[in-house]
């Protein structure tokens, strides 16, 4: 063990951004991720930087009958799993997305994409704490991690807290498993572990340390909003230009002699686009309805791509859509006035209005809206602990809800009926 933990420093003393291991005795563990949303599992605000919240009102009894007893929690200060996850944290702070594909069987380019431009705020990790129940099988295991992040000119550290699910594969190798990939029977394992009296009563007090720190200092909420946003926005143009330069290289390929100009078309007939069908011939769909940006993307004057450009919007951006054109386009509210944006960067939410109403919920925490019933869906907007809203539906694992005038999707777990 000793010598492993010697190659993990050396390893780690080669990086500028350095994760310094802090090995408690206590049984504490922690829950969800809180690091800017860069994975699903997730964001977390003051409400959580990044992910999803555990509700930390009380200990429920277990939803699954996978597991009918307590599963013994464990710290864990060497071996092998803790230079894994070590080396991913480290791997973090460095944007170090090679190392990480290494380590997780599969991660979504978005993620990658978050996790570089989140590491260029990253000053270190000052903590890594590592503790771990019996995984569902025999070759895997649960995995949570706590630890104090600084960003790059602030002193305060900001307390963090991730659950991973680490499995060993047919060669023998461990590995972080995304939760995308989890199998329904280890979701309901993992979440029946994670309710159990001790995750949560350490989950309480990272909660309570950093509830603290923004009620001393509330302009680190103002920051890591901002950060966020930031992040999101750099995260819109970079996949802005991968579409542009996958889309050139494919029209290359297609057409070497006479390559399209994405931002000068041709006109119709020299390889650009078709005009658009006269106004009156083109049907609408009106109606109170919202949408949400897949990438940064422009707007415009008219539903043309030589109209004026009023600006942009963010990918993740939710806008009021006014009308969708089968030429394309979608007319948008935008600073007050009509915009438009081309309807292929655009998802369309739905509408709120006249939707059923069943009951209410109340969050038990902050926790975060999404625009469907999955930790991957865009983020709306948080809700706040204590914060009622309309219920419309019970779903597996989710509540579908009437959020700002549309609908949204929030855990169950962490809300009241």
């Amino acid at each position: 063990m000793k010598d492993k933990m010697s190659l993990l420093g050396n390893y780690i003393l080669k990086h500028c951004k350095i994760v310094f291991p802090v090995i408690l005795t206590a049984a504490v563990a922690i829950t969800v991720v809180f690091a800017l949303g860069m994975r699903n599992g997730g964001e977390e605000e003051p409400q959580e930087i990044s992910g999803e919240p555990v509700s930390v009102a009380s200990t429920e009894e277990s939803t699954s009958s996978v597991v009918s007893e307590v599963v013994p929690l464990l710290a864990n200060d060497g071996g092998e799993l803790y230079s894994l996850v070590a080396t991913y944290y480290n791997a973090m702070a460095l944007g170090d997305t090679e190392t990480i594909l290494s380590i997780y069987d599969s991660l979504p380019e978005n993620t990658l994409l978050k996790i570089e431009e989140t590491a260029k705020y990253i000053d270190h990790y000052s903590t890594l704490e590592i503790y771990t129940k019996d995984g569902m099988t025999a070759d895997c295991t649960v995995v949570y991690v706590f630890y104090r992040l600084i960003f790059q000119n602030h002193e305060e550290e900001f307390p963090g807290y991730e659950t991973l699910y680490v499995c060993r594969n047919d060669q023998g190798q461990l590995y972080i498993k995304n939760e995308d990939n989890f199998t329904t029977e280890e979701k309901e394992y993992i979440t029946t572990v994670t309710h159990q009296d001790d995750v949560v009563e350490f989950n309480n007090r990272v909660n309570t340390e950093y509830n603290d720190l923004i009620t001393e200092k509330p302009e680190l909420f103002r920051y890591l909003s901002e950060l966020d946003n930031q992040i999101s926005v750099e995260v819109g143009v970079r996949v802005a230009q991968n579409e542009a330069q996958a889309a050139a290289d494919a029209q290359q390929t297609a057409n070497p002699e006479n390559p399209e100009n994405p931002e000068n078309p041709a006109p119709a007939g020299e390889g650009g686009e078709n005009p658009a069908p006269p106004a009156d011939s083109v049907p609408e769909v009106s109606g109170p309805q919202y949408a949400t940006a897949t990438t940064t993307v422009n707007v415009r004057s008219s539903d043309s791509e030589q109209a004026d450009k009023l600006g942009k919007v963010a990918g993740g951006e939710t806008v009021q859509v006014q009308e969708v054109r089968l030429n394309g386009w979608t007319k948008i509210v935008y600073d007050g006035s009509d915009g438009y944006i081309k309807s292929e960067f655009l998802q369309m939410q739905e509408s709120a209005a006249g939707a059923e109403v069943i009951g209410t919920v109340t969050a038990s925490t902050n926790i975060n809206v999404r625009a469907s019933a999955s930790e991957t869906a865009d983020r709306l907007g948080v809700l706040a602990g204590g914060e009622s809203v309309e219920l419309l539906e019970n779903l597996d694992g989710w509540c579908k809800i009437k959020y700002s005038g549309q609908i949204g999707y929030v855990k169950s777990d962490y809300v009241q009926q």
